[in-house]
């Protein structure tokens, strides 16, 4: 809907150019001016991959994004061995059919270049967003809606979106009970040249280079899949602390030891050791577990993406919560002539819009982990979880079936918070 141009737009800051800032910055370009605050000196992802269900890319392709320019492959088959080689299941996947959009497998760093395209373009809808670098948020007034910066700039804006990642400046303002901890698993990270694969028949056959591969350890797994066209191999490996000699809590501050790797996988048949031995250049990155949050929102304030509900990555929904918490902004947010003074109730509006279906996915992905993480799951707002949680199939459809936040408001009304949920910004159980 187009804005009043006798209204002056509303201004809105947002915390962070990673894929969840950039995607709030692609969905709020036509209904405000936007400024995105980064504390890097220059936008790039890190060396992996990230698939991404219809639920998410449905959402990219509304706002004219194209994964497929930069060889986005998609997902036709999921499959799981035991770590002795038996086939546990074979699914041949046609979301296309299914859902009307694909599930594509990607590099991170075409995502968040294509998210950058869209939140920047000079065609785009409303203006292009104003990115800011070298600009490191260290506080932030959640009421009064300003930041200020490490040089000591203070900037003010009608709304603050922090999507500044686990260790979010933003959201310690506005909620600062976290709870974060270790949950007991690391994954190493590491791409590999598919055509460093494709020399050996025997990993061909497991079927790494066409389709989503897990192999199932128990208490660790290997996860890989192909991007880029399938020139890339994608690995997420995921193993016991306890294996470990030291963790660093920075994600990718450590460098993974190859041996190590391998030793910890020794159990495992002499292909799937092959098969981990092609890496080289390997990323350490601990996994941490976040109790849900009870408030996301204060003031003229908000938390979304890694800040309000990070996620461990058993679902592979982390990326996809974020991009789907950027769409809720961009449907809120587009009613004619919303004034500064409507803000604070804009924001409350996404949280209980985004609580429900962020928190049941953040769940599910503690109960699909390995260890003791599988027992883990602590409910719904203080209850059961839902029935279908426990379905994969039926949890599958909820996940990907997702058409947007207008659609959930309207038509999945047990999935939005009433508005006598939240007292003062926070949840009431």
């Amino acid at each position: 809907m187009a804005i009043d141009q006798q209204q002056e737009k509303l201004k809105i800051i947002i915390v962070g150019a990673g894929i969840c800032g950039l995607a709030c910055g692609a969905a709020l370009r036509e209904h405000a001016d936007v400024t995105i605050l980064e504390s890097v000196a220059e936008i790039k992802e890190l060396g992996a991959a990230v698939h991404l269900a219809p639920n998410a890319h449905r959402l990219i392709q509304g706002w004219g994004g194209d994964l497929y320019q930069y060889g986005a492959v998609p997902n036709r088959n999921v499959r799981e061995y035991t770590k002795d080689g038996h086939v546990k299941y074979n699914i041949p996947v046609d979301t296309l059919a299914e859902f009307g959009y694909e599930w594509v497998l990607c590099h991170r760093v075409d995502v968040q270049a294509e998210l950058h395209r869209l939140a920047t373009r000079p065609d785009g809808p409303g203006a292009p967003c104003k990115i800011l670098l070298n600009s490191r948020v260290v506080t932030c007034d959640p009421e009064e809606g300003k930041v200020t910066l490490k040089d000591g700039t203070v900037m003010t804006a009608d709304a603050i979106i922090g999507a500044d990642g686990i260790r979010s400046a933003v959201r310690a303002a506005v909620n600062p009970v976290f709870s974060s901890s270790p949950s007991s698993h690391s994954a190493y990270r590491f791409l590999v040249p598919m055509e460093k694969i494709k020399q050996h028949p025997d990993l061909v056959e497991l079927g790494v280079t066409e389709a989503l591969t897990m192999i199932d350890g128990v208490d660790r797994r290997i996860i890989a899949y192909p991007c880029r066209n399938k020139t890339l191999l994608n690995f997420v490996v995921c193993l016991p602390d306890s294996e470990l000699n030291e963790i660093s809590e920075e994600k990718w501050s450590a460098k993974g030891d190859r041996d190590a790797l391998l030793k910890s996988f020794e159990t495992f048949l002499p292909v799937h050791q092959k098969l981990l031995s092609q890496a080289e250049e390997i990323g350490l990155w601990q996994l941490r577990d976040q109790e849900p949050l009870n408030q996301w929102a204060k003031g003229r304030t908000l938390i979304v993406g890694d800040s309000a509900h990070a996620m461990l990555p058993h679902q592979g929904q982390g990326a996809a919560a974020a991009i789907e918490d950027a769409e809720a902004l961009g449907f809120v947010f587009s009613g004619a002539n919303i004034t500064r003074e409507q803000v604070p109730e804009l924001l409350q509006r996404v949280f209980r819009l985004r609580y429900r279906r962020a928190t049941m996915v953040q769940q599910a992905s503690r109960a699909a982990g390995l260890g003791d993480m599988m027992k883990k799951a602590s409910g719904f707002e203080g209850g059961k979880m839902p029935e279908l949680f426990s379905n994969m199939m039926a949890f599958r459809k909820f996940n990907m079936s997702y058409l947007g936040a207008q659609d959930w408001e309207a038509n999945h009304q047990d999935y939005v918070l009433p508005v006598d949920a939240v007292k003062d910004g926070v949840l009431v159980v």
